[in-house]
This record gives structure tokens, C-alpha cells and sequence, in this order.
């Protein structure tokens, strides 16, 4: 449709057959016509005032008994008739020097385009639809004032009279048809909610708490419809999460209550964009500019209603942690009014390869136990409008790399299918930020950012947790959960997560309140992990034994962790976690009072505060499965044990009675994943490297010995199939960046000293990681690692290197800015300044660069 809709078109979709609507000759004899003579427009002008009046006072009629589709139709098809009976209004109230008559007859060749701009969108402010209008009305202006300056009317009149005219038919004309615009759609949105929805107009203030807020606003654009008995069992089953705990846990203290989804949802704060050419929502800078909005439930009404909707995804991003896994839960539940059926496919648990026709149709087996074709499905929905929400995009890149970059052009190919065989169907998918970039992301897509808890959202959440465990506190002789305590420490009260983390642990004793200082994230994820594993093994094992223990029990949920980043998934199956411990803790087999590996892991996995057992489908198999309550609980096992093997191995470089480092297992642990595609692990080494000199000096003695010392590693270590070479590029990789982790900056020189041109070893290395790493984790590696060419003293090339803090799950640690292109390994920044061919890869644009910089000149 473009972005003007016609009057006429909307016209004759609002009037319909109806013999009683009187459409003016003007519009019936032209109909097909895109034009419309400017003369036969004043001419029938109060006809179609009235006109206007008639059609937008059946708002009544638009609603019962029709499908989404033809809903929105029909409201967008309003806002056009608003958008130029406003004019027409306006224009009557002018008092020209000459009749209005003196206009009529010939159009001389001077036509409108009577068409509004489309109608205001959800994720964009009202003031800028109304500039539109306002646009629109302007240029009507000076199209009507030309048309003038050829009449005789026109020579008639002095200069003062004809600067008048031009005046008033100008910004005077413009300002009073905006205010009648803008008088209308409020009066107008007032009885049709979809059209305040897309303004922004629902109230200011919810009725009703969190999302319960949404329920409230769709209730208000029902149908009236029901849905046939197997799509509403669908309905059924999403509404059951709001009754179940806000976290699928484990093991939890006796008495401690964890609030159910529907009391401890709190709407974060969010941001919305529409996507353009070039665009790239993984960088926080593009953001800026856009606003700080609080109306979660109304901006998705708003989606949701709009026709946007059946044409474009929502992309719903948020740093991990942030609550969008469970904002697709709650918005699956709240979407009971029978206007809409939504579906939750969580990506992890359906085919990372099957279409999403396909995905759609295991989530709903995985639910309901029924087997629907889509295609039924969406046909028994009638004029329900389907609600498809993907949520975890990054972990379906994470899961196939390459082979799902274009997820996200396959489902807005799947929209237009849908619509085209007349099926409309929305589409809401959630990923971390920081893989936006990763995928195309179609002209047009809707983005919200969700944005950390301000300290309103965490009073209302804390009001929650106090409540629901006021009796636990009461019979622990323990205090409540106050906003002070926990806003003292604020890097960790932002995130759902987080804040749930901080409550829990102060559940044990009031905690926080005996801490001297703010937490940082490892040192919470740290305490809190113990203080859970701790609290379960002194219910079996006597008291001297429990720190042992826990140690032994953390080490096993690490490397189930482990078993999950270095197989590219978030959860490992049974069998697969089995078969890992056999090899990494053999020990076990031989010690007396132990369980085995297996059994001792199972249980300690079973009773995780912070691991629950699930489902994942592969290859069409449904697996048993362990998966931790967060990614980032598993990430943060990966960084303690290899910030303890770290630690070993700076022991033994400092012993006497040993020569050299045995990195053994350090080198079976990072030989089958780059650690840089996952984010929080590089954030908490940095974190946990408090000897952060000690650290640096022997990562880069590791990698200086790559190629003079033997492969180490356990052999029997297999997550999967992978050639010497492979494994090669994985582990120099994450040398490089464990080492990059402990420094603000390093040369390429100390990886490689002694080598006569550092920048062609570097070369070297970075098309082995080109060629060998998975793209999705080159991609990682390429964003994280920042490399600027330059000279030393003796005009030796050399690079610098650093993390890029743009990159960090905790952005602004530090800042390093460069001059001119500030990333030598940034594709979507060297795509924009180098001319390359289709077949040049990112290896060749590294050479390329390189080579490309200029000796500094020296006198």
C-alpha cells in the first residue's frame, strides 16, 4: 500500500454496499483514478464533510462478526477519512476574498492526491504522525494556491490580499486542520480503542498491575468470538504459567516461597525502533535518541492490533537476564481473549533446522500433546489473529551458526505467505542484543530493547517478594527485603534475574544487610551458588564435610555447564553429561563414601537450586535433558573453573619442583568453542582474575608454545567431532582472549615475540580461526576483539589488541577510542568503508586492512 493510504480507496472500503451512505459524484465518476480535480473536490467538499461524518460515526459497525484482518483494515481506512474530512473542514472556515464558487468548473490540470499518511504507529510517538498529517496538509495547500494563482480570482487581488491568501491557505490552514485532526482522533479513539492504542492514548496510568494491564486492554477490542474446543485447551495451557513460580527451580529453603508469575512480573521500562538499511540494534549507541518508554502493556495492544502486525515481526531484545523469556510467557497467558491465539514456541526445545511451520506445530505437540497441521490450525482460528512467539533466536544461532542467519527474512516470508493465502499471523521473537546483528533483520521489523528495572519497578517487586514470604520471615526471625538494602548495590538490582538473586540470598540470614560493600556479579553468583549447594548437603552429610562437598558439587555443575557451551547448546542431555563426567572426574570411581559420577552428578544436578530437568528435540528424538533456570548461571560455572584451573596453573609455574605448566585439562575444556560467543563468561573471568598480571603471563607462555609443545588434552573428551586443527584454533582463540581479559590492552607482539612481521602471523591466525570456527562464533570473535595497526619506534609493524567494551555483558568498563575505523576486525564497519568482491571473506578484509595503513612519517 505504500506509505500514503487513498481516500477514495478508503471510502468505498468503509462504505461498502450500503444504499443508505451518500458518496458524492466527485469520488464515484473517479474512483480509479490516483487524482482528483481540485475543482470537483471544493465543489462536492461539504458532501464529503458530511460524507466523513457519516462513515466515521458507524464506528459501532466495524467490529462484531468480522476477522483481525478486516478490523484493521477498516480502522486504518477510518484514520484516512479522519485525516482529510479534517481539511475539509478547515478549508470551509477560511474567508477568502472571492466565492469559493469562482473555483468551480475546469480544473485547468490541477488535481489532489487525497491521501493521508498511514495511521500513527505503537513504537513511535503520536507528535510525529500528527507532522505527518500536518505535511500532508501543506502540501494540499500549495497545490489549491497554484490552482488559484490561474484563476482570474487571483489577478483580481493586490499584493497585500494575495500574501494573505497564500498565508491562509498555507501554515494557518495546516494548524487549524491538525487541531481538528487531532480533536477527532482523541474523540474517535476514545470509542475505538485500537486507535488509541496505536497513538499512545490508552491511560496514562494502568488500571491494572503489570501485565494483567494487557489482559484489560485486549479485553476491550474482543470480538465476541470463541475459539473451538482444541485451540482453547492451547489458551488453557499458556494461562497455567501464571499460577506456576516466576523460576522453575530446584531445591529451595523450607518455607521460602518463590512468587508465581502472575504476582512477580513487573513490565520493565523499554525502547522501540522501526529497523532501516544499515541499521544495527546490537550497538548501544543506536539506541540513543529513541525514548524511555513505561506502557509496556499498551505499546504490544498496540502492536498486536495494528496491521503492522500481520506484516512484520516484533523483535523483542534485552541483555541476559532481563526478563525475556518470561515476558513471553506472561504475554502467552495474557493474550486470553478470544481476538487472538497466541503460540509459544521456545526455540531450545523444538528442531534448530525445521522450518517454522514446523517449529510451530512440535511447540504445540510439546504443549498440548496433540499433533496440529498449521494449515488447521489457522484455519480454525477463523478471525482469530495467531500469535507466534519464538523466544531464544540467539540460542538457535548458538545451535546451528550459519545455517539459521536468515531466520528471521524466513519469518517474514512466512507473514507474507500467511497473508497472501489469507491467514495473518503476528510474530514476536526474543534474542540477546548482542546477537542482533547476527541475522538480516527485514526493512520494516519493529525492535523494543527492554531496559533495566529503574527503582520504581523494584519497589513494586520487592513488595511482591515481601509479601508472598512475610510468613517464612516471620518464622525465621529474619527482616523483609527493604529498597535501601538492595539498592546499595546497583550494578545487580536492573535485571529480573538479578533482583531475584539478590532476594534469595538474603533470604539466608539477611545477607545483604552484613555486607560492607556492593556485590559484583561473580562474587553474588558466587556466594549464592554456594550458600544453595551448602544449605542441601548439610541435610545429608555432617558439618565438616560441607565445604568439601559443595566444592566437589559446584565442579560437577561446571562441567555439566561445560557439556552444554562446548556442544553450542544451552542444555546436554543425560546421557551426554554421563559420558562427560566418566571422563573429567574419574577420580570418583575411587573414592570411598562417594556416589559415581553419575549417580553424584544426577543428584546434584536434581537438586539445584539453579538447574531444572527439561525436553529438547533433535533430529526429531525428544531428549531428556538438564538446562540451567539462566544461561548465565552456567556461564558463570565456566568461568570459575577456568578461573581455578588459572589459578593451578600459576601455582605450579611458581613451584620449584616443577617445570613448566601442565595445562592438560584447561586445553580439553577450550578446544571445542570460542568462549567469545559467550559474552558473560569473558565478563566474569575479568571479574574473577584478581591476579590478573600472574594470569596474563601465563596465558601468553601458552600460546607462545602452541606449536613446541604436545596436545595435552584428555583424548577421551569427544562433545563432538572435531579434527586436530579445529581444535587448535579453539584453544589459541581463547588464549588469546583470556589473556586480552586480564589486560586493558596488549600487542600482538607479546603472543608472537621473535617473529620479524608480527602483523602476517597474526594474519595467519586469524584466517585459521576464520576457516575453522563456527561463522556465528568468527562473528563473536570479530565483535569482542578490537585490533588497531601500528608502528613501533624502528618502524616495526605491530597490533594492538583489547576487548571491545561495546561487546561486554557489562558495557563501560572502560573506553578506548580510536582515530579513524576503531575496530580492525569489524566487518559491519569495514563492509561500509572498503570495496571488496562477494567472494572476499573476512580473512582476506583483515589482510586487506592491514596492509592498507600507512607508515606514519618521521622527519
Amino acid at each position: 500500500m505504500g506509505d500514503k493510504y487513498r481516500y477514495v480507496d478508503a471510502v468505498r472500503l468503509l462504505a461498502g454496499t450500503d444504499p443508505a451512505v451518500r458518496v458524492p459524484a466527485a469520488l464515484t465518476d473517479t474512483a480509479a483514478a490516483p487524482l482528483l480535480p481540485i475543482p470537483a473536490v471544493l465543489e462536492s467538499r461539504t458532501d464529503l464533510v458530511e460524507l466523513g461524518a457519516d462513515l466515521l460515526g458507524r464506528w459501532r459497525d466495524w467490529r462484531p462478526g468480522s476477522s483481525w484482518r478486516t478490523r484493521t483494515e477498516r480502522f486504518e481506512a477510518a484514520h484516512a477519512v479522519l485525516v482529510v474530512t479534517a481539511y475539509l473542514e478547515a478549508l470551509g472556515t477560511l474567508d477568502l476574498p472571492f466565492a469559493w464558487e469562482d473555483l468551480y468548473g475546469e480544473d485547468g490540470g490541477h488535481h489532489w492526491e487525497l491521501a493521508a499518511p498511514l495511521r500513527p504507529v505503537p513504537h513511535r510517538p503520536f507528535k510525529q504522525a500528527v507532522a505527518a498529517v500536518r505535511g500532508s496538509y501543506l502540501e494540499l495547500g500549495r497545490e489549491l494556491l497554484t490552482m488559484i494563482r490561474d484563476r482570474e480570482s487571483w489577478d483580481e487581488q493586490d499584493e497585500h490580499a494575495r500574501q494573505w491568501i497564500a498565508a491562509a491557505l498555507g501554515d494557518e490552514l495546516a494548524e487549524a486542520a491538525v487541531l481538528r485532526y487531532t480533536d477527532r482522533y482523541r474523540a474517535l479513539a476514545h470509542d475505538v480503542p485500537e486507535l488509541a492504542f496505536w497513538a499512545g492514548m490508552a491511560e496514562h496510568r494502568p488500571v491494572l498491575a503489570g501485565m494483567a494491564e494487557l489482559e484489560r486492554l485486549v479485553s476491550l477490542v474482543a470480538s465476541g468470538e470463541t475459539l473451538p474446543d482444541r485451540l482453547a485447551a492451547l489458551d488453557r495451557l499458556h494461562q497455567a504459567a501464571l499460577v506456576r513460580p516466576i523460576a522453575e527451580t530446584g531445591d529451595v529453603p523450607i518455607g521460602m516461597r518463590l512468587p508465581t508469575l502472575a504476582q512477580a512480573y513487573v513490565p520493565p521500562r523499554f525502547r522501540t525502533a522501526e529497523i532501516a538499511p544499515g541499521d544495527d540494534p546490537s550497538v548501544e549507541t543506536w539506541w540513543e535518541g529513541h525514548e524511555l518508554r513505561s506502557d509496556l502493556p499498551g505499546f504490544l495492544a498496540g502492536f498486536l492490533t495494528a496491521p503492522m502486525a500481520g506484516e512484520v515481526p516484533l523483535i523483542v531484545l534485552g541483555r541476559p537476564g532481563s526478563g525475556k523469556s518470561v515476558l513471553t510467557k506472561v504475554l502467552a497467558a495474557r493474550l486470553r481473549d478470544a481476538s487472538f491465539l497466541p503460540i509459544r514456541v521456545p526455540l531450545r526445545e523444538v528442531s534448530a533446522t525445521a522450518g517454522i511451520q514446523e517449529q510451530i506445530e512440535q511447540a504445540v505437540y510439546h504443549l498440548s500433546g496433540e499433533r496440529l497441521e498449521w494449515p488447521a490450525l489457522a484455519r480454525a482460528a477463523g478471525g482469530t489473529l495467531p500469535v507466534i512467539i519464538l523466544d531464544g533466536f540467539d540460542e538457535l544461532l548458538q545451535a546451528t551458526g550459519v545455517r539459521q542467519s536468515d531466520y528471521l527474512m524466513k519469518v517474514a516470508r512466512f507473514q507474507h505467505r500467511e497473508a497472501d493465502a489469507g491467514r495473518a499471523v503476528a510474530v514476536v521473537v526474543t534474542s540477546r542484543t548482542a546477537v542482533a546483528n547476527r541475522a538480516g533483520l527485514p526493512e520494516g521489523t519493529v525492535v523494543a530493547r527492554l531496559e533495566p528495572f529503574d527503582t520504581t519497578a523494584v519497589r513494586a517487586w520487592l513488595e511482591v517478594w515481601n509479601a508472598v514470604n512475610a510468613d517464612y520471615f516471620r518464622a525465621a526471625g529474619l527482616e523483609p527485603l527493604t529498597i535501601d538494602v538492595v539498592l546499595s548495590h546497583p550494578r545487580l538490582v536492573g535485571q529480573p534475574l538479578l533482583l531475584l538473586m539478590l532476594a534469595c540470598y538474603d533470604a539466608d540470614g539477611n545477607a545483604l544487610r552484613r555486607e560492607p560493600g556492593p556485590l559484583g556479579h561473580a562474587e553474588l553468583y558466587e556466594r549464592l551458588m554456594t550458600a544453595f549447594a551448602a544449605r542441601a548437603l548439610e541435610k545429608r552429610h555432617p558439618a565438616e564435610q560441607v565445604p568439601r562437598l559443595v566444592e566437589r558439587e559446584l565442579l560437577r555443575l561446571s562441567f555439566a555447564a561445560a557439556s552444554m557451551v562446548n556442544r553450542g547448546r544451552q542444555w546436554a542431555t543425560t546421557e551426554e553429561v554421563d559420558a562427560d563426567l566418566e571422563v573429567l572426574l574419574p577420580e570418583q570411581r575411587r573414592t570411598p563414601g562417594l556416589a559415581g559420577p553419575r549417580g553424584g552428578a544426577h543428584e546434584a544436578l536434581a537438586r539445584s537450586f539453579f538447574v531444572h530437568r527439561a525436553r529438547a528435540v533433535r533430529d526429531d528424538e525428544v531428549l531428556h535433558t538438564y538446562e540451567f533456570l539462566h544461561a548465565t548461571f552456567g556461564e558463570f560455572l565456566i568461568a570459575r573453573l577456568l578461573a581455578a584451573l588459572m589459578r593451578e596453573l600459576v601455582a605450579q609455574e611458581s613451584s620449584l619442583a616443577l617445570t613448566g605448566v601442565h595445562d592438560g585439562l584447561l586445553r580439553t575444556l577450550l578446544s571445542w568453542a570460542a568462549i567469545s560467543s559467550r559474552l558473560p563468561v569473558v565478563s566474569f573471568l575479568r571479574e574473577l582474575a584478581r591476579d590478573a598480571d600472574r594470569w596474563r603471563g601465563v596465558l601468553l607462555r601458552l600460546f607462545r608454545e602452541l606449536d613446541a609443545r604436545d596436545d595435552s588434552s584428555i583424548a577421551a573428551y569427544r562433545p563432538w567431532i572435531a579434527g586436530p586443527q579445529r581444535r587448535y584454533a579453539y584453544y589459541s582463540a581463547n588464549l588469546m582472549v583470556l589473556a586480552l581479559a586480564c589486560s586493558p590492552e596488549l600487542r600482538a607482539s607479546e603472543f608472537m615475540p621473535g617473529h620479524e612481521d608480527v602483523v602476517t602471523e597474526w594474519r595467519s591466525y586469524a584466517l585459521l580461526w576464520r576457516s575453522q570456527c563456527a561463522l556465528a562464533e568468527w562473528q563473536s570473535l570479530v565483535e569482542l576483539v578490537a585490533v588497531r595497526p601500528v608502528w613501533s619506534q624502528h618502524d616495526v609493524r605491530d597490533l594492538h589488541l583489547k576487548l571491545s567494551p561495546e561487546t561486554l555483558w557489562e558495557p563501560g568498563a572502560f573506553s578506548w577510542s580510536w582515530a579513524g575505523v576503531d575496530k580492525l576486525l569489524s566487518i559491519a564497519q569495514l563492509r561500509r568503508q572498503i570495496t571488496f568482491s562477494a567472494l572476499a571473506d573476512e580473512g582476506a578484509l583483515l589482510a586487506l586492512y592491514v596492509d592498507d595503513v600507512r607508515r606514519p612519517h618521521r622527519p
